[in-house]
C-alpha cells in the first residue's frame, strides 16, 4: 500500500515553494529561522500532508526523504548565507572605498593638486576625479585633451621634455616644475611629480600641484632681500656724496664773491651752483626714501609740479623733445612734499626716456569730484600689452642697461601709502598720446565736504572715477 496525500491542498504545492521559504529565511534571518523552517518543512511533508503506511509516517523510505530534504534545505540556506555574507562585506568594502575616494578629493582640493596616470606608448595623461583644476579647465576636457603639454608656456616645454626623457632612460622619479596660461590669461607656477609603476614601467603615476602661492612667497621674499640692500646701498652712496656736495658748495660760494671775477666765469659758476643744487635734491630724495619721511601736507601740487619740471626741462631739451606743463593753482592735497616730488620724478623720468626725437610730455593737474588728478602722458614708443600689467612690479624693467625695475613700484607704494591710486593705459590715444599714467588723491579740505542733504558727507573712494576714470583718461 503506496502513502497518499491527506490532505488535499498539498497535493499542489511543490516542493520547491518550500525550499525557496527555507532560502529567504536564510538570507533575511540566519541560521536558526532557516533550520526551523527546514525541519517543520520536513515533518509537515511527512507526517501532515502524507497518509501514514502500516500507521507509521516515518518508516525507510520517509527517513530517506527527511534526509534528503533536509540536505537540500541545508545546502540552499548556506548558499544564502555565504550570499549574505558576500553582499554584506561587499557593502562594507564600496563604503570604505567611497570613503577613501572622498578622503583623496578633499586632500586634492585642499592642496590644489591633481591626481595623473601617464602611459608612455600613447604619451596619454588620465587625470583622477576630484583633482583641482589645476590648469583652468576641467580635468576632463584635459583628458580629452590627451596631454597637457600644449598649455605649457613654450619657454618651458622643453624643461618637461628633458625632465620626462631622464624618467624614460634611467627610471628615475619624474619631477619638473612649470608654468601654464590659464584661461583668463593668469599665469599659474604648477610642479609634477610621478614615477614608473615597478610592474609596468611605461605606465607612470604621479600628481602635479599648483605652487603659485609659494613661488609668489619666494619672490616675494627675494624681492624684499633686493629692495632692503638697495636701501642700504642707496642710503651710503646718498650719505658719502653729501659730504662733497657741502664741500663743493662752499668752494663754489668763495668762488663767487671773488670781485675780479668776470661776468663770464660768474655765469658759469652759477650754472654749476644750479646743477649742484640739482645733485643735492636727488640725493635729498634717496634718503627721504629710504627713511620713510611721514610729515604730512597740506602742499600745492603746481608748486611741486613746477619745481620737479624744471629739473627735467633741460634733459628733454638735450633730447629733442619739450615738457608742458598744464595746472590749477590751488590744489592741496594732504601729501608729503617728498612723496609728491618723488612720484613726480619717477613719472617724468620715465616718460623722458621714452621719448624718441621731437616728442612731447604733457603734465595735468585738475580737479574732479573730491580728487586731485595728476595726468603725465607721452607720445613716445608706449608699452606693449603684456607689459603693462607687470609694471609695477619690482624689479621689472625693459630698459637692460639703465632700468632697475624699482621706479614705478616705488612710486605705487607711495601714492597707495597716501590714499591714492594709480594705474596706466597705453596704445593708440587721443591728441597722439602712447602711454598716460593717472595718479589720484583725495583734495586737501580743512572742513569735510558738504552732503547735499546737510548730514555726515561720506565718501566712496573705491567708486569715485573707478568705472568712468578709463574712459574719461582716454577722451583727453
Amino acid at each position: 500500500m503506496q502513502e497518499s496525500v491527506r490532505i488535499g491542498v498539498l497535493r499542489e504545492t511543490p516542493a520547491a515553494i518550500s525550499l525557496m521559504l527555507v532560502a529567504a529565511l536564510a538570507t533575511f534571518f540566519n541560521w536558526g529561522p532557516a533550520v526551523a523552517s527546514a525541519v517543520s518543512t520536513t515533518l509537515a511533508f511527512n507526517y501532515i500532508a502524507l497518509e501514514p503506511r502500516n500507521g507509521w509516517a516515518f518508516g525507510a523510505e520517509a527517513l530517506t526523504r527527511t534526509a534528503f530534504i533536509l540536505l537540500i534545505s541545508g545546502l540552499i540556506a548556506l548558499f544564502s548565507l555565504q550570499r549574505r555574507t558576500s553582499d554584506r562585506r561587499l557593502r562594507i568594502a564600496v563604503a570604505a572605498l567611497k570613503e577613501r575616494t572622498e578622503a583623496l578629493t578633499q586632500a586634492q582640493q585642499g592642496s590644489k593638486s591633481a591626481a595623473w596616470r601617464y602611459r608612455t606608448e600613447d604619451r596619454r595623461t588620465h587625470w583622477y576625479e576630484g583633482g583641482a583644476e589645476i590648469f583652468g579647465r576641467s580635468l576632463e576636457e584635459i583628458t580629452a585633451m590627451g596631454s597637457p603639454t600644449s598649455l605649457v608656456l613654450e619657454e618651458d616645454r622643453q624643461k618637461v621634455a628633458d625632465a620626462a626623457h631622464l624618467t624614460i632612460t634611467t627610471g628615475r622619479p619624474f619631477h619638473v616644475e612649470f608654468r601654464v596660461r590659464w584661461p583668463n590669461g593668469e599665469i599659474h607656477w604648477l610642479e609634477a611629480l610621478g614615477r614608473p609603476i615597478a610592474a609596468n614601467p611605461s605606465e607612470w603615476r604621479g600628481v602635479t600641484t599648483d605652487i603659485t602661492d609659494r613661488k609668489n612667497a619666494e619672490l616675494a621674499m627675494i624681492r624684499s632681500e633686493k629692495l632692503a640692500a638697495a636701501g642700504r646701498i642707496s642710503s651710503t652712496i646718498a650719505h658719502e656724496i653729501n659730504n662733497p656736495l657741502e664741500a663743493i658748495t662752499n668752494l663754489l660760494y668763495l668762488a663767487g664773491a671773488d670781485p675780479i671775477l668776470g661776468p663770464q666765469a660768474r655765469f658759469y659758476l652759477e650754472q654749476a651752483d644750479s646743477e649742484l643744487a640739482r645733485l643735492a635734491t636727488i640725493t635729498r630724495h634717496t634718503l627721504t626714501f629710504v627713511r620713510n619721511n611721514h610729515t604730512k601736507g597740506p602742499i600745492d601740487l603746481s608748486a611741486e609740479a613746477e619745481s620737479v619740471v624744471a629739473l627735467f626741462k633741460t634733459r628733454c631739451e638735450a633730447r629733442g623733445g619739450r615738457i608742458r606743463c598744464l595746472q590749477t593753482p590751488g590744489l592741496m592735497v594732504d601729501v608729503p612734499s617728498g612723496d609728491i616730488r618723488q612720484i613726480l620724478t619717477n613719472l617724468i623720468s620715465n616718460a623722458s626716456d621714452a621719448l624718441s626725437g621731437s616728442g612731447l610730455i604733457d603734465i595735468q593737474m585738475v580737479p574732479e569730484l573730491s580728487n586731485a588728478t595728476i595726468l603725465v602722458r607721452d607720445n613716445g614708443v608706449g608699452i606693449p600689452p603684456e607689459n603693462l600689467e607687470r609694471i609695477f612690479e619690482p624689479f621689472f624693467t625693459t630698459k637692460d642697461d639703465t632700468g632697475t625695475g624699482i621706479g614705478l613700484w616705488i612710486t605705487k607704494e607711495l601714492v597707495e601709502k597716501n590714499g591714492g591710486r594709480i594705474y596706466a593705459v597705453s596704445g593708440n590715444l587721443p591728441d597722439g598720446f602712447k602711454t598716460s599714467f593717472c595718479v589720484e588723491f583725495p583734495l586737501y579740505r580743512s572742513e569735510p565736504f558738504p552732503a547735499a542733504d546737510g548730514s555726515e558727507p561720506k565718501q566712496d573712494r573705491e567708486s569715485i572715477g573707478s568705472g568712468e576714470k578709463d574712459s574719461s583718461l582716454s577722451a583727453r
